[in-house]
């Protein structure tokens, strides 16, 4: 059953990177029908033969909470409220941390190797496409690389920085150390060109969380690593200054405009005015205030443009479901921050995590099932949540 779980990994793996990459103009249905496959998989695999299964607590009131979102308010259709709630339940389901199986254990932690390894090889490729000039690496947004969106190129080049440094930080080879530290920098510019400074801050916070992890108990030594990163980076800023020009662009716009925070401002204030007027169970999961918000959104799609993940679930789910997200949240960054079992693996998920808490203060994907970001920030909390409950599996984290 291993060998299952290990080849539905891999086409999962494949999907998403599909999903988020230039090459899939609309992937959509397909992307949504290999995921379900792989549920209904998985849990015919566990229920025909009677096996063990068990669900999470927290994740399920986090669904309760969303369904009463929708049954208690009123949403305009155009936002598609039960088939998008549907999508999310689905989704979380396989990659989230509601169902308690080993099979499902195996497959994320599978599912997780996979994508560490190919966010590094599509974020490599992209920045040696940029770097030699191939037109096609500048797409939507400016550099967007192998990705539909340099707002997708850039977190992810700073997820793949974290992956690197993990790399270099278990290499035993002179050698290998060299090469994964020019993989971290190769991520690092890479995150600069795409001028994304969410991305850069998550990922700079998610640095900053892997060196403490590392060096826990070591504080002096934490404190050295740092400041030995900040003068390297200061000594090869003529490398890689050439790439900073796009984040140049947006300081010196927000500049103009008297705020860092000019292109969210009325997005966070649309979101909180709506929290307001239903503060206990929100406006509606997937939808907005058309009546307070008149931008941000398409009445014909039915898209929407939240501005902030965490506004938006104080916006759409309430206290309610805002303060379980909380709980869910905060069980596994203390489990991360207090256990001392491969610290380098578990500072590998918590710096993971630490770069979604900043990066989702300005991006709002937190509910919107068919974003890569939504997908891999749910099977990191997926993740995380299984070695909550079982230390069974630290041999395949530890390949890595």
């Amino acid at each position: 059953m291993q060998t299952l779980t290990k080849i539905l990994g891999t086409v999962c793996c494949i999907i998403l990177c599909l999903h988020v990459s230039m090459l899939a103009l609309n992937l959509g249905n397909i992307y949504y029908a290999v995921l379900i496959l792989c549920l209904v998989v998985l849990l015919a695999l566990v229920l025909i033969p009677q096996l063990r299964l068990r669900l999470s607590v927290i994740s399920s009131m986090l669904y309760l909470a969303t369904l009463i979102s929708v049954l208690l308010n009123d949403i305009p259709f155009y936002f598609k409220p039960e088939e998008r709630l549907l999508a999310f339940i689905l989704v979380t389901s396989l990659i989230g941390p509601l169902i308690k199986n080993p099979l499902f254990y195996h497959f994320r932690w599978y599912l997780y190797r996979y994508l560490s390894f190919s966010l590094v090889l599509l974020v490599v490729v992209s920045f040696l496409g940029i770097a030699i000039g191939i037109p096609n690496m500048i797409g939507r947004g400016g550099y967007s690389g192998l990705f539909n969106h340099s707002m997708m190129l850039g977190p992810m080049a700073a997820l793949a920085m974290l992956v690197t440094l993990r790399w270099y930080f278990i290499a035993v080879d002179r050698r290998q150390k060299l090469i994964f530290i020019i993989l971290t920098f190769f991520c690092f510019i890479t995150c600069v060109a795409t001028g994304s400074r969410s991305a850069l801050l998550g990922g700079i916070a998610g640095l900053l969380f892997f060196l403490y992890k590392t060096n826990q108990g070591n504080m002096v030594k934490y404190a050295r690593v740092i400041v030995t990163i900040f003068v390297f980076g200061i000594l090869t800023f003529p490398i890689w200054e050439p790439y900073t020009g796009r984040l140049s662009e947006k300081m010196e716009y927000t500049a103009d405009e008297g705020s860092l925070t000019a292109t969210r401002d009325l997005l966070w204030k649309s979101r909180v005015d709506e929290f307001l007027t239903s503060p206990l169970y929100g406006i509606g999961f997937a939808s907005i205030d058309p009546i307070l918000t008149t931008h941000g959104f398409d009445k014909e799609t039915g898209t929407i443009e939240p501005g902030s993940s965490w506004l938006v679930a104080l916006s759409m789910t309430g206290l309610l479901g805002f303060v379980i997200l909380i709980i869910l949240l905060g069980l596994n960054l203390r489990f991360i921050i207090y256990s001392h079992d491969s610290q380098a693996s578990l500072a590998l998920i918590g710096s993971f995590l630490s770069f979604f808490i900043v990066h989702m203060m300005a991006e709002g994907y937190i509910f919107s099932a068919g974003s890569g970001l939504f997908f891999l920030f749910w099977l990191m909390l997926g993740v995380c949540d299984d070695y909550r409950y079982t230390s069974k599996l630290i041999t395949n984290l530890n390949t890595l």
